[in-house]
C-alpha cells in the first residue's frame, strides 16, 4: 500500500469514528466563503440524521495523530521529488 493510500485510510477511519471530515489544524480557522455556509447548513441537516459510531477520544485522538504523522511522511516523500506509485 502506497504512504498516500494509508494517509487516505487514516482520513477514512476518522471520518468512521466522528462523522467528519478531517481538517488539518492550519485549515480550522479558515473564513468559510459563502459555499461552505450554505453546504455547512445541509450538513447539519445530514449530521442530524446520521448515526455516529460512539468513539472515545482516546480513539479519535489516536488517528488524528497517525494522519498527522502520516501526512508529514508523504509531504516529506514528496519534497524529495517521490512519484506517485498505485
Amino acid at each position: 500500500m502506497s504512504e498516500v493510500n494509508i494517509l487516505l485510510a487514516l482520513k477514512k477511519q476518522y471520518k468512521d469514528l466522528t462523522g467528519d471530515d478531517f481538517v488539518p489544524a492550519a485549515q480550522q480557522h479558515k473564513k468559510p466563503d459563502a459555499a461552505e455556509k450554505a453546504s455547512e447548513k445541509f450538513s447539519a441537516i445530514e449530521t442530524v440524521k446520521t448515526v455516529v459510531k460512539s468513539a472515545s477520544d482516546a480513539d479519535v485522538k489516536l488517528v488524528k495523530e497517525q494522519i498527522e504523522a502520516q501526512g508529514l511522511k508523504v509531504r516529506e516523500m514528496k519534497a524529495a521529488g517521490a512519484t506517485k506509485v498505485a
